[in-house]
């Protein structure tokens, strides 16, 4: 398999032709109303799109209801590779990038602790984000609820 060069940037003419094989991917990408900032990811050669993520400000809540404190996250809102991509190891090349850009943007523009992220409850899935050292909350802090979410498992990074 020939090695993939890509390149990221936040503007896109034509989404029209991404697919990820799951329609929350794609009807977010297609239809969000949240403030996320999306990134897209294309491929150098066929200038093809090939992923996309979308980060957001957040915050995981801990202690008791009446005493809450919050932890400043970043949150990975979405991380979607197009089906013809998947299954060649790109995931795991692009996640490299994806987490260097929240570092970034977490040291010059925001200063968050940690980064979230809300994975799909498969096992190939979660598996691949705790490779890349992210944790359940299970249970230890509080996380919102969203229909992008839900029936998500919480996890977490230390930046």
């Amino acid at each position: 398999m020939k090695p993939i060069d890509f390149y990221t940037d936040t503007a896109c003419n034509d989404i029209s032709s991404f697919d990820s094989g799951y329609s929350v991917f794609n009807d977010y990408l297609h239809y969000r109303d949240d403030s996320a900032v999306i990134h897209y990811i294309f491929d150098s050669e066929s200038e093809d799109l090939i992923a996309y993520f979308s980060l957001l400000s957040s915050a995981l809540l801990y202690g008791e209801l009446s005493h809450l404190g919050a932890i400043p996250a970043i949150e990975l809102k979405m991380f979607a590779l197009d089906k013809h991509y998947q299954g060649r190891g790109v995931s795991s090349l692009l996640i490299d990038s994806v987490l260097e850009t929240i570092t970034h943007y977490s040291a010059e523009y925001v200063g968050a602790k940690i980064i979230l992220l809300y994975s799909v409850p498969v096992s190939s899935v979660l598996k691949f984000y705790e490779d890349c050292g992210f944790r359940r909350t299970d249970g230890l802090f509080a996380t919102y609820k969203s229909p992008f979410n839900k029936g998500c498992i919480p996890m977490f990074k230390l930046l």
